[in-house]
Formats: C-alpha cells, sequence, structure tokens
C-alpha cells in the first residue's frame, strides 16, 4: 500500500535524524504555568484560589462550553498566582495562568475511570471521561476529542493518525515505539465508542521501528496497519482520508459526513490513560531538536518551562531561534520561559542565521505544483498582496491549510503563506465589520421605520380622534335639533290648549 498518497506536497528528510528513538523523563518542575485560554474556546474560569493546596490530575478551571475540556494541575503544591502571562501563541498576547509551586511529593487526586473492563461502559459514559480528562488533538490542532466522539454517530471507520505531522517531529514516532500496547488498546477503546467496522492506523514509511512495534500488538481483525510514502503534508486529515480511502470531503465538509473519525495516535494513548489507568492528561511528549543541540524526546508535566526541558540535553552557546511546533507550521517565540501546553510537540532550538532576502515573484509555478489542496498560491498572492480580499475568495482562499508548502519550495524566498494569513485574518476582519455594520444599518433602518410607523400612527389617531370629534359634534347638533322640535312641538301645543280656553 505504499503507493497510497496525494498530489501535491513536498518530501523532507528529518533535518536533524537521530540513531535511537527514545524517550527521556523530565525531573518534576519546581513550579508549572497552565495558560487558562486553551487553543478552542472560551478562557476557563479559575475554580481554584491563590494559597489553595491542589493534588496533581485535580480540576483547577473549567468552563460551562460543553464544546471545552476541563484544565487539571500537572504537579501538586500551592498555587501561588493567577495572573496574566504571555503563553505560546503567535498573537504574542498574556492570558490568565495559574501558576503552582511544587510541594516534590506529585501526589494524585482520586479519579475515575471505567478500567480494563470498558466494554462494559456506555458510548457517553466514555465519551464523558474522556472530556472529563482533558484530552484534546495532540497532534498539535487541540480540537477537542469528546466533540469529535459525540459527532461520529454512524461511524464506519476510525483513522489514527501517526504520520507525525512535521518533519524533525519525532514524538508519535517515539510513543509508538515505546507505549504500543498502550496504543492498540486506545483504538479498542475508540472502536467501541464509535462503534466504526474498522480501524487503519497510518504510519509513514520512515518509521519501521515504530509499525513492527503496533505490529506485536494488533491481534485484532478490525484493526490494520497503513504505511504511507514519507511526504509533508500526510497527516492533514482530509488529505489522509484521501490517501487511504480515495474519499474526498468537500471544501467546508467535514470527515465525519462521510462516517469517518480521525484521531491523532498520542491522542489515542491519553484516552488509554483516561478510560484504563483513570488519569488526566497532565504530561506530553515533546521532541526537542534543532542545530543548535542533540535531539531528544521528553515527556514533561504541561506548564514546564521550555528552558527547563531543553537544558535536558546539549545545547552549544551560541545565539539562537526558537520556534515552537514544526519547521513548517510551528510559529517563532522570543524566550523559552513560556510554559509547554497541551499542543507543544516539538520545540526546535536552531542558531540565529541571518534572513534569506525576499526577491519578486519570477512566475514560476513552482507553488503551484506542491500545493496538496490543488490551489493557486501565486494568484492567491498577488490578489493577497493586493489586499483584494474578494479575488482572494475566489481563489478559495479558505481552504488553504497553511501548510507552507510553496513558502518552501519558493525560489524568491517569499513568506506566501504569511500573506495568505494575513489575507485571512484581513477577511475575517471585514466579515466582522460587514456584520457590525450590517447591524449598525439594520438598527438605523428599524429606527426610521419605528418613527415613520409612529408618526403614521400619531396622524392616524389624530385623524381618528378630529374625525371622532367631527361625527360627535354632528350627532351633538342632529340632536340638538331634534330637541329644538321637540320644544317647539311642545310649545306649539301649549299655545293651542290656550287658544282654545280663551
Amino acid at each position: 500500500m505504499l503507493d497510497q498518497t496525494f498530489s501535491g506536497g513536498v518530501v523532507i528528510a528529518n533535518p536533524y535524524p537521530v540513531e535511537q528513538v527514545k524517550i527521556i523523563q523530565a525531573p518534576l518542575p519546581n513550579q508549572v504555568v497552565l495558560p487558562l485560554q486553551q487553543r478552542i474556546g472560551a478562557e476557563a474560569k479559575p475554580c481554584v484560589e491563590v494559597g489553595d493546596r491542589v493534588l496533581t490530575g485535580q480540576v483547577i478551571a473549567k468552563t460551562q462550553d460543553q464544546f471545552c475540556v476541563p484544565i487539571h494541575a500537572s504537579i501538586s503544591g500551592t498555587v501561588m498566582a493567577i495572573d496574566k502571562q504571555i503563553i505560546p501563541h503567535k498573537s504574542g498576547l498574556k492570558s490568565t495562568c495559574i501558576r503552582i509551586e511544587s510541594d516534590g511529593q506529585d501526589e494524585w487526586v482520586e479519579t475515575k475511570g471505567c478500567g480494563s473492563d470498558f466494554l462494559h461502559c456506555d458510548r457517553q459514559t466514555l465519551i464523558d471521561y474522556v472530556q472529563r480528562s482533558g484530552i484534546v488533538g495532540l497532534g498539535g490542532a487541540g480540537f477537542p476529542s469528546h466533540t469529535k466522539l459525540n459527532k461520529a454517530t454512524g461511524c464506519h471507520t476510525l483513522i489514527i493518525n501517526g504520520t507525525e505531522c512535521e518533519p524533525g517531529v519525532m514524538c508519535d514516532d517515539a510513543l509508538m515505539q515505546h507505549h504500543p500496547r498502550e496504543v492498540i488498546r486506545g483504538v479498542e477503546i475508540l472502536l467501541h465508542i464509535t462503534g466504526a467496522k474498522r480501524a487503519i492506523i497510518a504510519i509513514e514509511d520512515d518509521k519501521q521501528e515504530a509499525y513492527q512495534s503496533l505490529l506485536m500488538f494488533s491481534h485484532s481483525d478490525l484493526i490494520s496497519l497503513v504505511q504511507l510514502p514519507t511526504k509533508y503534508t500526510s497527516g492533514a486529515e482530509k488529505l489522509l482520508i484521501k490517501a487511504l480511502l480515495d474519499i474526498e470531503i468537500p471544501s467546508g465538509g467535514f470527515a465525519a459526513d462521510k462516517g469517518i473519525l480521525c484521531q491523532n495516535v498520542s491522542s489515542t494513548k491519553a484516552i488509554f490513560d483516561a478510560v484504563i489507568d483513570q488519569r488526566p492528561l497532565v504530561s506530553r511528549i515533546v521532541t526537542i531538536t534543532g542545530d543548535a543541540l542533540t535531539p531528544i524526546n521528553v515527556e514533561a508535566r504541561l506548564g514546564t518551562s521550555f528552558e527547563q526541558i531543553i537544558n535536558l540535553t546539549d545545547v552549544n552557546q551560541q545565539a539562537h531561534d526558537y520556534r515552537m511546533g514544526g519547521m513548517m507550521m510551528g510559529i517563532d517565540i522570543e524566550n523559552t520561559q513560556m510554559p509547554i501546553c497541551k499542543i507543544t510537540n516539538c520545540i526546535f532550538v536552531n542558531n540565529k542565521k541571518p534572513k534569506r532576502p525576499t526577491k519578486e515573484c519570477i512566475r514560476c509555478n513552482t507553488c503551484n505544483t506542491v500545493c496538496p489542496i490543488g490551489l493557486l498560491p501565486q494568484q492567491l498572492y498577488w490578489h493577497a498582496k493586493g489586499e483584494n480580499i474578494e479575488k482572494c475568495m475566489d481563489y478559495n482562499l479558505l481552504d488553504c491549510i497553511e501548510c507552507a508548502c510553496c513558502s518552501y519550495v519558493c525560489p524568491s524566498h517569499i513568506d506566501l503563506v504569511g500573506y495568505f494569513s494575513f489575507a485571512k485574518a484581513l477577511h475575517k476582519k471585514q466579515a466582522t465589520d460587514q456584520f457590525k455594520t450590517d447591524i449598525a444599518r439594520d438598527r438605523f433602518e428599524f429606527r426610521e421605520y419605528r418613527l415613520e410607523r409612529n408618526k403614521q400612527e400619531r396622524t392616524q389617531m389624530m385623524a381618528e380622534k378630529k374625525q371622532a370629534l367631527k361625527d360627535k359634534m354632528a350627532k351633538d347638533k342632529e340632536q340638538g335639533q331634534v330637541q329644538k322640535d321637540k320644544i317647539a312641538q311642545a310649545m306649539a301645543r301649549v299655545n293651542k290648549t290656550k287658544e282654545k280656553n280663551a
């Protein structure tokens, strides 16, 4: 099945390979900083206060939004602060965080789960465990896993994404090599939740050790392992579905619409931990790589600083650039004091290099050939550069997954994906402004309509009152005339009577 692939994309070998993929257990941090703003949804509200003692796995913040997941303490200790701090995000903005100082005991809170007999738990109970355990997509997207599971009604195929999202990242490879039993059991749990008829574990063909490890523990006829050619961006959900099943997910559509559920392999292992071992998500494996150090994989508690886990390997003494996430889609960060979070799958530490100068587009068309979505980056670039968002939308701007394949192959070193990201932000701003304008116009038009309606109603009311007064006066006049006639007739009778008597 090695011929299964997709059009476009680029082949990029791991720039910093290692002889053996290992996992180093990071020592318990002295303190952790846990952001309350997650990748998706509103900011969580603290349910602890400064000075409170918390246990590992204890819920310290949550939201009322059923779309979101709670936040757990990753160590036991004392809450030292709840304040604004810079978090690893491309916005560079501050977010409310909870800082916990460790007591060195790592005392866990009592938690609930189904245990090994999960087959006797119903679907919704298992999904509730997944949500309460704070599990999200650990491949970098951060989408809440329970939301996907809730929408997986009618699911016929479960896809476990073990392709690794970007070159240089090895955390999923390490996980599959060292925890194959947990991964397979996690797949079995997902099969039970979704009712899917089959599960496909997708692995790139450069991960033979991981493939063999999973093969040793996979004994179910419902589970198959498929190796794909190592090509970026095979980890993108729609591209993976196309490569494995030859099913096209249309623009704006979802995998669930086609009866398919995709889960990252690390999320699958986290689901095993939640259901079987009854432990929430408080740690993750992070790849530390780059040309400034010896690449390693570290399992660290969430909220540990970048600096602490980077110092677990040999780092040279030169000036460095830091990047969270992949070399293609990651974000540059200014310092290493930021905390790792659920979507921190990799940290690049590279020696500082001068940026390559950007040249004019030579219209070579190379960017068009590598776009895995089949867009026209060259045309999008010109329209995005001119801020012609309407034209960008005509060229399906919103379908761009910002994989940066186009930027990678551009001989002029143009940051194409940067233009597309800017155009998307501008489109969102324009849509927001237009929405506000529409609301203001609607309110103004309704006010004008209301004033005109009131004016018409008042005019009609005054006319009706005037007419009623006229009618009343005419009626009174008529009644007065009748009364006069009656009086005249009575006087006539009186006078007639007087004449007779005289």
